[in-house]
């Protein structure tokens, strides 16, 4: 007698409205409108109005996307909008990662060093042979370590003294402890220590990065991305100078960002206008929303209050909810949040919307029983498609 199937596994498909699925062509996407469906299980609508659909975070300064899906490796991929220049969060399965933005990581922040967080390593190194440009990647106590044990156990007689570098920061409470590899040498670069002030591991003039230690049996860290500032049109000013919005507001912000005031931006009337001139009179920068990323700790007290403080007010909190409310002793027994300590993560830190993610594979075959458990707690809720 011929068995039903219980399940239905979809990978690598398009779905056409009114069609039926066709095999995705990763290089040319179709024409219409469509909905693609990556990963290893579908999405499915929630009765939560509150709740969006989306396997991206959009800002103005950055677009934020989580490679894999929701049952598998942890890996973040942050693009700032400013330049080509890309962060990751975490080093999952990096093989669904563009190698376009592979060459274009500049910092890598780890959470810890179990496999499912940096394990892809080895096939970032292997795409960023030949890269010019040096790597940082922050993390725990004893990085270093362990990335300098992958890349020794590689033979490199080949490579000479061409072999990618990385710089290795561990967080040591207040102290960052660096180090200096590259790929061929044995050799680990000790190099001065850096003391960190409020959690800020990381600063430029566009954005910082603040972390902060949870507990998971090992040392694990959470990172929030705080933007500096942000540009922002006036829309009173667009009307008091008579100015319809349209891409060359985008090319005036570009430009302003990069400092190329004496720029000229055509304007819809047709007249030519320099940056700072227009700039003076359209832009003006405010606070930046921060973005929250945290996997992979133990629902403590400790860990609640370091989380929720790191958190505070966030645009976007991306958050661990690894097993069901139901399942709270293999969430103490593994170190791990449920859904419904998510939640209250969430709630209790007033963040703006949170995007759950890193579900135990138990739940493959049903992942709406998550989203709803986490709903009843806190309904702003991103769901990965």
């Amino acid at each position: 007698m011929e068995r039903l199937p219980s399940q239905l596994l979809l990978r690598d498909a398009w779905h056409l409205p009114g069609q039926k699925l066709v095999t995705a062509n990763h290089w040319k996407k179709p024409k219409s409108d469509t909905t693609a469906f990556k990963g290893s299980s579908l999405v499915y609508p929630s009765d939560h109005r509150e709740s969006v659909r989306s396997t991206q975070i959009r800002r103005r300064d950055i677009t934020a996307e989580l490679v894999n899906s929701l049952f598998e490796d942890p890996l973040l991929l942050l693009k700032t909008n400013w330049s080509r220049r890309c962060l990751l969060f975490d080093l999952g399965n990096t093989s669904r990662l563009p190698m376009r933005h592979t060459h274009n990581v500049s910092h890598i922040f780890i959470t810890h060093a179990h496999f499912d967080h940096i394990g892809g390593f080895m096939g970032l190194l292997r795409v960023r042979l030949g890269a010019p440009a040096s790597c940082t990647l922050y993390g725990p106590p004893g990085l270093a370590r362990h990335i300098a044990g992958m890349l020794s156990g590689i033979l490199w007689d080949r490579i000479g003294d061409n072999g990618p570098e990385f710089n290795i920061a561990e967080l040591h409470g207040e102290i960052l402890r660096c180090f200096c590899l590259r790929a061929g040498s044995e050799e680990v670069v000790v190099m001065p220590d850096r003391r960190v002030k409020d959690g800020i591991i990381h600063q430029e003039e566009r954005f910082l990065v603040r972390a902060v230690e949870l507990d998971h049996g090992t040392p694990v860290l959470a990172y929030a991305y705080e933007p500096v500032s942000a540009v922002v049109v006036s829309e009173e000013a667009l009307s008091e100078l008579e100015l319809q919005p349209g891409p060359w507001l985008g090319k005036l912000k570009y430009a302003y960002m990069a400092g190329d005031h004496g720029l000229s931006v055509t304007l819809p009337n047709g007249e030519n206008r320099l940056v700072g001139e227009l700039a003076s009179r359209l832009l003006y920068k405010q606070a930046g929303k921060k973005l929250v990323y945290a996997t992979d700790l133990a629902d403590t007290i400790q860990n609640r209050d370091k989380l929720v403080a790191l958190a505070r007010n966030a645009g976007t909190l991306i958050c661990e909810a690894s097993f069901s409310r139901d399942d709270q002793f293999r969430a103490v027994n593994n170190g791990h949040l449920t859904t419904t300590a998510c939640g209250e993560i969430a709630a209790a830190a007033d963040v703006e919307q949170l995007m759950p993610f890193h579900f135990s594979r138990r739940y493959e075959g049903d992942p709406e029983r998550m989203y709803r458990e986490i709903e009843d707690v806190f309904s702003r809720v991103v769901r990965i498609s």
